[in-house]
């Protein structure tokens, strides 16, 4: 390739996904009970091992990527002799981009070699469809610059749609009020969110009880998808039943084959074990009325 493509952790590819992908990863931090985890796969708790953890009750947390981490990964990068192209983790979600943007505007400054960072406005699966997406772009021959814009242009096409099996977490992460929170567990109400034109995760339909909710993520896709891109993907908290069901839906509807991904721990952190989602292609993001 004659650019590195390169992302971060918050993208849910797995390692040999990354691999094939030929793209460079930067990992962000997690915290389990404070205790540090992430850096690299010898401190990274096991899949189940973390959901469990925290339906024991665990506190977690998560941590941006920091100007010096940024540094050093784009510095390591630009000894290959390549330009690089960032795609960050959604802005509206994390500082992560915003530092990225400051350390390449300083790499620039000296460096033979281009840095661009792009807000992917995306994240979890949604994310790993966008950068699978513009790889595809990479690979059939298109220009750094090419790459660029189509990059701009495409974020903004990756439709997100979620549940969370329990609404305390977003209520924790100020995703909701605590009230709300409480109140829609005993109920059982179970909000369906999606990731709006500007990156925010944003709730658009309430629905009683689990069963529902999962039908309403395929009516989504029956409603929206365009059928730009033949990957799906199905990001899930330690839920792969429900996962594969949906996955099962997907392909009889579409005759599509969705790539089932577990749902990275950063992510996961705020959104707790048992959050579905559903990423796809659309025309646009903006939910109509």
């Amino acid at each position: 390739m004659n650019f590195i493509l390169a992302t971060d952790s918050t993208c849910d590819l797995s390692k040999d996904m990354v691999k094939s992908l030929d793209i460079a990863m930067c990992d962000l931090l997690y915290y389990v009970d404070d205790v540090e985890y992430g850096k690299d796969e010898s401190t990274s708790l096991e899949f189940h091992e973390f959901y469990e953890k925290m339906r024991n009750g665990a506190r977690t947390s998560t941590s941006m990527v920091n100007e010096d981490t940024a540094r050093a990964f784009l510095t390591e990068l630009l000894k290959e002799g390549k330009d690089i192209l960032y795609l960050a983790f959604d802005s509206a979600l994390s500082g992560t981009y915003d530092n990225f943007v400051k350390i390449a505007k300083e790499l620039n400054e000296t460096s033979s070699n281009k840095i661009a960072v792009v807000d992917s406005l995306c994240a979890a699966g949604g994310e790993g469809l966008y950068v699978t997406l513009v790889d595809e772009k990479r690979k059939s021959g298109a220009s750094f610059e090419e790459t660029c814009k189509y990059a701009e242009e495409v974020r903004h096409r990756i439709m997100h749609y979620f549940i969370v099996d329990d609404l305390k977490y977003l209520a924790r992460g100020g995703r909701l009020s605590k009230g709300s929170a409480f109140v829609g567990n005993i109920i059982n109400i179970k909000p369906v969110l999606h990731v709006d034109p500007v990156g925010k995760l944003v709730p658009f339909k309430k629905v009683f009880g689990r069963k529902k909710s999962i039908k309403v993520l395929l009516e989504k896709m029956i409603e929206r998808y365009n059928g730009e891109s033949k990957h799906v993907y199905i990001s899930h908290g330690d839920c792969y039943d429900e996962a594969k069901s949906l996955a099962d839906a997907v392909k009889e509807k579409f005759d599509l084959d969705a790539t089932l991904i577990p749902l990275d721990y950063v992510i996961g952190s705020h959104s707790g074990p048992g959050t579905l989602t559903l990423f796809f292609t659309g025309n646009d993001r903006a939910e109509k009325d």
